[in-house]
């Protein structure tokens, strides 16, 4: 623990000596909302280089729209080997701000009368049987925009292998319903599958493929002649394309990026030249593509998890720039990370770099921001005699597959620890490379000391108990807003990492009673008297070695293997796990029956007093292995 704390608060002290060391030969005089902002296309020049130089990324692209100026600024490589320099003409994967055409065709379909944004959808898709069960609250297209409807996540089997294998999108659908965990509306969860439904009813009504439909309805309009939602092959080995890294100690690794089958929710590839004609769009309301009425849709906060935290319109997450209201949306995949954030009145970009490392966009966004200030000043109002122990804890993001394996995987992935500082009424937390002190303004809202437009709210039920936390992620400096639920003891990181983790090491001391009794059988070949009134019955070390073998294969090559590998199970399960996973199953009735076995060795006082206990606690372990597979849904 010790060494992860001072782990991070060295990489904060190398983030916060970098972002002083660009901020300072570039900051410029404040300006307000309405103020001309053209110095900020050097100052994200600048930045851009500075970033290139501290080798943050391999290359970058920005489109930069400033009143009725669009600059592209480019730096880098789109391939590192053989090198290939970045322009406004390279094709990115753009990923979830694919989502951004989903919703405008959605609003589309809206103007013209041929869907309702409050409908319950099972009247646009009664012909495909699908079943939610959401008790008295209709799934409608507002909350499948907004994140809102309550659907479990979808990650195994979320991408495709190659082009060939990507399922038609009603298919998928069909296949990969993940169902609903809580009633629609009861707060933010960000889902693929929602964007995923969305546009297959786009499909339904107009009866129009959906890629189709944006070529023709968003793409051409808006002459982006580069941009499409087809999956590039072979775009490692194209020059037109850039490669995907990831962040090492070394350097940068390049990594392979797979299709989607939920091309709604987001398959964008596009370069920097055609995404500055749709922000154009996006900053100028277009009429090619909304109505006025629609586009005040599109730039309205629609739902949201608490007043003070930000929401989602029908696409874009609400950003707070220092008090100005904006809009953005980002997108991430293995090796790519992009951008798009609207300032009204006052600029809009949109950003790309070729690797998900995200440290750079911290640095780049929050510089902007800084530079893009109003007069408002906002100081926490600290509410006194606040009890902050019970908010204390461990908190998981609610955005994981309840049904599936998926579920221990995110609690690796979206744990938020929550400290209570008792001597100063305070809570402390470490995100986005720094510790953070929150203060309480009222009772379950704390507010950031150092960032006053940054919350944590709490939700308790009607025992008063915690059970809820709300606030905004920050992603490449962008927030993003998300739900988090307490975590209990049992279902921890902690106890699953200091544990149960003692569980396999322990039945692995097996193979050595196992090993100790061969033993003991090989020296009574010499010695007819050796250990002879301690050895088991030959029929019960079968048993045990079944038991302990089988044991031992399962906790390998399915728990471990998911934790370890989780990125492969994006195409779905890998053939080995799907065999071994029934061994789990065979594992419960020969549990079973060395239980009743051992309980014979206490009743007959067969073996050492010894061998019984260590058998009894090693046929614990195996109980406890398989209540951990039917909690984490591996059985």
């Amino acid at each position: 623990m010790v060494a992860t704390i001072r782990t991070r608060l060295f990489s904060s002290l190398l983030v916060s000596i970098l972002l002083i060391c660009i901020t300072a030969h570039t900051q410029v005089p404040s300006i307000s909302q309405n103020s001309n902002s053209n110095h900020l296309i050097p100052l994200a020049d600048s930045l851009l280089g500075d970033g290139y130089q501290n080798e943050m990324f391999p290359g970058a692209s920005v489109a930069f729209l400033i009143e009725d100026s669009l600059q592209y600024l480019n730096i880098g490589s789109a391939k590192i080997e053989p090198q290939s320099a970045v322009s406004e003409h390279t094709r990115y994967q753009l990923g979830s701000i694919g989502k951004l055409m989903t919703a405008i065709a959605v609003l589309q379909q809206v103007d013209r009368g041929n869907l309702d944004l409050n409908t319950d959808i099972s009247e646009y898709i009664s012909d495909l049987g699908l079943e939610f069960k959401s008790g008295d609250q209709p799934l409608t297209l507002h909350c499948l925009l907004t994140h809102s409807c309550g659907f479990n996540d979808v990650n195994i089997g979320y991408m495709a292998k190659d082009a060939e294998s990507i399922l038609p999108l009603e298919q998928f659908i069909l296949q990969s319903n993940p169902g609903l965990f809580q009633p629609p509306g009861t707060d933010i969860n960000y889902s693929n599958y929602s964007y995923a439904l969305a546009g297959l009813i786009v499909q339904k009504v107009t009866g129009t493929e959906f890629s189709m439909y944006v070529n023709e309805n968003i793409f051409n309009p808006l002459g982006m002649a580069n941009s499409t939602l087809e999956f590039p092959e072979a775009y490692e080995s194209s020059d037109a394309y850039a490669n995907a890294y990831l962040k090492t100690a070394d350097g940068f690794e390049e990594v392979q990026i797979y299709p989607r089958h939920a091309i709604p929710a987001g398959s964008l590839v596009s370069t920097a030249e055609d995404m500055g004609l749709f922000i154009n769009a996006l900053f100028k309301h277009d009429a090619r593509l909304l109505s006025v009425s629609s586009w005040d849709l599109f730039y309205t906060q629609q739902f949201t998890n608490h007043p003070l935290l930000n929401g989602y319109s029908y696409g874009l997450e609400h950003q707070n720039v220092n008090g100005m209201d904006a809009w953005a949306k980002g997108g991430m995949l293995p090796g790519m990370l992009s951008h798009i954030l609207i300032v009204p009145n006052a600029y809009a970009i949109f950003s790309v770099v070729n690797t998900d490392d995200d440290n750079f966009g911290e640095i780049f966004y929050k510089t902007l921001f800084d530079n893009t200030r109003t007069d408002i000043s906002l100081q926490p109002d600290i509410s006194e005699g606040i009890s902050t122990k019970k908010y204390s804890g461990v908190y998981r993001n609610k955005r994981y597959n309840r049904n599936t394996e998926e579920n221990i995987i995110s609690l690796f992935r979206g744990a938020f620890e929550v400290y209570d500082n008792q001597t100063r009424d305070t809570l402390v937390v470490y995100h986005n490379g720094r510790w953070h002190s929150y203060v309480p303004t009222e009772d379950g809202v704390f507010q950031n000391t150092d960032f006053p437009y940054e919350y944590l709210v709490f939700k308790e039920d009607s025992k008063g108990n915690v059970e809820a936390l709300y606030r905004n992620v920050n992603i490449g400096g962008l927030s993003i807003p998300s739900s988090f639920e307490t975590t209990r003891w049992y279902s921890s990181p902690s106890f699953i990492n200091d544990i149960y983790g003692i569980i396999p090491i322990f039945t692995f001391t097996g193979l050595f009673f196992i090993l100790a009794s061969l033993f003991v059988r090989l020296m009574r070949a010499w010695m007819k008297d050796f250990f002879k009134s301690k050895v088991l019955p030959a029929r019960f070390l079968v048993l045990f070695s079944a038991v302990i073998i089988l044991h031992m294969l399962h906790t390998y090559f399915v728990p471990f293997q998911l934790l370890w590998n989780s990125q492969e199970f994006l195409l779905g399960y890998t053939s080995s796990f799907k065999i071994v996973s029934l061994l789990g199953y065979l594992l419960v009735p020969l549990a079973i029956g060395l239980g009743v076995y051992i309980a014979k060795l206490w009743k007959k006082r067969l073996g050492s007093l010894f061998s019984r206990i260590y058998l009894s606690l090693v046929e614990a372990s195996i109980v406890i292995h398989l209540v951990f597979l039917f909690y984490w849904n591996f059985m």
